[in-house]
C-alpha cells in the first residue's frame, strides 16, 4: 500500500509534505474501499510490427519503437466496481471523491507495473515503456480498434466510448516495444507530452497511462 499511498499523494499536490491526520484516514479508507471493489484484469498480444501498422499511428509511436520488431498491445482495469465507488462518493463528499480518484489511479499504474514485470519474465528481448493513445501525437482514436484486436470487451470488460475515453475509466491500453538490443528509456509524462495543454486526460483530473518518472 505504501507505494500506492505515496503515488496518490503526488497526484493531491502533496510533493514532500505529509497529509494531515484528517487526509490520512481518509487515504486508509479509500484504499480498503477500493481494494474490496476493485477486480483488476489485463490481457495482452504480441504480434510483429509489421502486422499491427494500422493501430501504430504517429511519428512518437514510430520513434518509440523504432528498435523494436516486435510490440505487444496491452490493456488493464480496475474494473466497473472501483469507478462506482468514486461516483457514489461524489454525490455527498467531493473530498473524499478526490482522494478515491488519486488512489485508483495510483492503483491503477501499480497494476499495470506488475503485469507487466510479469509479461516480461515471459518475453525474450528489452523492453521499452509503455505508450498510451493520447500520449504525444499518438492519437486515442485508435481505441476502438485497439480494444477490438485485444478482444478487451470480453476477455476484461473494457470497452470504449463514442468519444474514444475507455470505460471502466480506471483502465489503461498501451503498446510496448521489444527489440533484441537493450533500448533507452527515455524521460515520459505531462511534462514532456506535446499535447501537455489541450490534454482532454489533464482536463478530466487523470492521465493517459504514461505519467510514471515526472511531474
Amino acid at each position: 500500500m505504501t507505494d500506492v499511498k505515496s503515488e496518490a499523494l503526488r497526484y493531491l499536490g502533496y510533493r514532500g509534505h505529509q497529509p494531515d491526520g484528517t487526509t490520512a484516514a481518509l487515504l486508509e479508507k479509500g484504499y480498503e474501499e477500493l481494494s474490496a471493489a476493485a477486480v483488476m484484469r489485463s490481457c495482452h498480444k504480441i504480434v510483429r510490427k509489421s502486422d499491427a501498422a494500422s493501430l501504430l499511428v504517429g511519428k512518437d509511436i514510430a520513434a518509440h519503437l523504432a528498435k523494436s520488431e516486435r510490440v505487444i498491445f496491452f490493456a488493464a482495469t480496475l474494473g466497473s466496481a472501483a469507478d462506482g465507488v468514486i461516483r457514489r462518493a461524489e454525490i455527498t463528499n467531493m473530498a473524499y471523491a478526490l482522494i478515491l480518484d488519486a488512489l485508483a489511479s495510483a492503483m491503477t499504474e501499480e497494476f499495470c507495473d506488475r503485469t507487466e514485470r510479469e509479461i516480461a519474465g515471459n518475453v525474450q528481448g528489452h523492453l521499452t515503456w509503455r505508450y498510451s493513445p493520447g500520449y504525444g501525437d499518438y492519437p486515442i482514436s485508435v481505441q476502438p480498434e485497439l480494444i477490438r484486436f485485444l478482444n478487451a470487451e470480453k476477455l476484461i470488460g473494457l470497452t470504449v466510448t463514442d468519444s474514444d475515453i475507455l470505460l471502466p475509466r480506471k483502465s489503461v491500453t498501451a503498446v510496448i516495444g521489444v527489440s533484441d538490443e537493450e533500448q533507452e528509456r527515455t524521460v515520459r509524462g505531462c511534462a514532456v507530452c506535446n499535447l501537455r495543454e489541450n490534454c482532454q486526460f489533464r482536463k478530466d483530473g487523470g492521465h493517459c497511462g504514461n505519467s510514471q518518472g515526472t511531474a
